[in-house]
């Protein structure tokens, strides 16, 4: 294997192994030593091919949701032009299929989580660009089913309520998550993402009708009496 080859399979091991080591032991008990160690490189490689450990803990959770990404995208595939309908649906179950793949995508887990709970910091600018990335997605395909007449208020919250029944059904890295928590019997997620699709499309159908009987109100023209009354003058 030539030197470049080598080098950059080197840089590979190192990035794989760190993503691991965050996952197992969070950003500060990590250290260059063990992340080498298991990637059978030198210790110094750290700093050699990614600067600083902060450098390299952002690159293992940029490598983490790439992966995500890869395996288990939210558009599904489908085209743009695909019914609302359908993306929600794909959305859904990628959201759970992403939850439920604790061999591959376990790390992004718990690397989340830690961070929830005791945040360095260091990736409060990736995940939030992630979130906005993933949000827009999401509320482009609300928005559509809602309709025109819909405001930001009502999309978010449509939103809201659709995402958090897939965190509520999530099995955890390890069978810790939610549903555990609270004993809920879940099969496969494809078994969840079809309830959690059928209950979502009946709620925001409901707030599309009333946003729409809401609008409709609105315009209703001022009948010709209430007119008169309104422009009468008044009496002295």
């Amino acid at each position: 294997m030539s030197g470049p080859r080598r080098g950059q399979r080197t840089k590979e091991r190192i990035l794989e192994e760190a993503c691991k080591v965050f996952a197992e032991k969070g950003y500060r008990d990590a250290t260059h030593v063990e992340i080498c160690n298991r990637a059978g490189a030198n210790a110094a490689a750290v700093n050699y091919y990614f600067s600083s450990k902060e450098a390299l803990y952002r690159a293992a959770f940029e490598h983490l949701t790439e992966m995500a990404d890869s395996l288990h995208p939210l558009d599904g595939g489908l085209p743009p032009g695909a019914p609302p309908e359908e993306r929600l649906h794909v959305l859904i179950q990628a959201h759970l299929n992403r939850m439920s793949d604790p061999e591959r995508l376990g790390s992004l887990h718990r690397i989340h989580m830690s961070e929830m709970f005791d945040s360095t910091g260091l990736l409060t600018e990736l995940m939030a660009r992630r979130l906005s990335h993933d949000r827009q997605h999401t509320l482009g395909i609300i928005g559509e089913l809602l309709g025109p007449q819909a405001n930001k208020r009502e999309m978010e919250w449509c939103e809201m309520s659709t995402i958090s029944q897939c965190f509520m059904a999530a099995p955890g890295p390890r069978e810790e998550g939610p549903r555990h928590l609270f004993g809920l019997d879940i099969a496969a997620p494809a078994d969840i993402a079809q309830h959690i699709f059928t209950f979502s499309m009946a709620g925001i159908q409901a707030i599309r009708q009333q946003i729409e009987a809401t609008a409709k109100t609105a315009a209703k023209p001022v009948t010709r009496g209430r007119l008169e009354h309104r422009n009468a003058t008044p009496k002295h």
